[in-house]
């Protein structure tokens, strides 16, 4: 599938070059060229391109600038007729610098290199998820399946994690285990419990029920709650 990419070049002769470049390469579709780089801001949030052709020195906003606000949105070329910004540019995370003018044999290097790093990053599986945590209690510290974690409750001093069997007590805070479950489908459904809707049996009057053990939703996170477990429309 062809990169969507744009141009953004304050020089219309600079960006007929790039737009030429673009139609000759099967690997790349121009969506828009752009001579103002705050017009291209507001673009790219509704199209999200693949690749940027991007020009350092502009009017407006720029070069480095844009990529700043862009944030690492997108993979972004740079396409200047000066050198010195080549390492403030790939501070940037630019992908690469072309000078002007661009044969178009470097042209396509640039895009092979962005081609590249896409089908590389498509490859690479993503971790997979912990299926355990280690939790710290007062004599030893446990492994724990987090399967088996029903619910996670913070007390007074202490954090309890609920077990189908045990009740497991630990000084680690609700925030790290907020953080620790999260991937695990856990939310937060009162200031004080942490829970995964997977284990809910029932819901009834602001309560969830999981087998033998019932805990309350805070009015504050009712919304997110419901959104979570699909049934807020």
């Amino acid at each position: 599938m062809a990169l969507k990419c744009i141009v953004i070049d304050d020089e219309p002769l600079a960006v007929q070059v790039l737009v030429n470049f673009i139609k000759k390469t099967p690997d790349l579709q121009l969506l828009r060229s752009f001579l103002n780089p705050l017009e291209a801001l507001a673009f790219m949030k509704e199209e999200k391109p693949d690749l940027i052709f991007l020009d350092i020195q502009m009017p407006e906003l720029s070069g480095i600038e844009f990529m700043q606000l862009a944030n690492g949105a997108t993979d972004i070329i740079i396409v200047s007729a000066y050198d010195e910004y080549a390492v403030d540019s790939f501070d940037q995370e630019a992908v690469d610098y072309l000078l002007k003018p661009v044969a178009f044999d470097r042209f396509a290097r640039a895009v092979q290199r962005v081609i590249n790093r896409k089908t590389a990053t498509a490859a690479t599986p993503a971790p997979a998820k912990q299926e355990y945590i280690f939790v710290r209690t007062d004599k030893r510290i446990i492994r724990l399946d987090i399967k088996d974690i029903l619910f996670v409750e913070a007390l007074r001093n202490y954090v309890a994690i609920q077990t189908p069997k045990h009740k497991i007590l630990t000084l680690q805070n609700l925030r790290s285990f907020e953080e620790l479950l999260a991937p695990h489908g856990f939310i937060r459904v009162h200031k004080s419990y942490l829970a995964a809707p997977d284990k809910i049996d029932s819901i009834e009057r602001q309560r969830i029920f999981i087998g033998a053990h019932n805990i309350p939703i805070g009015d504050a996170y009712m919304k997110p709650f419901m959104e979570a477990i699909h049934l807020l429309k």
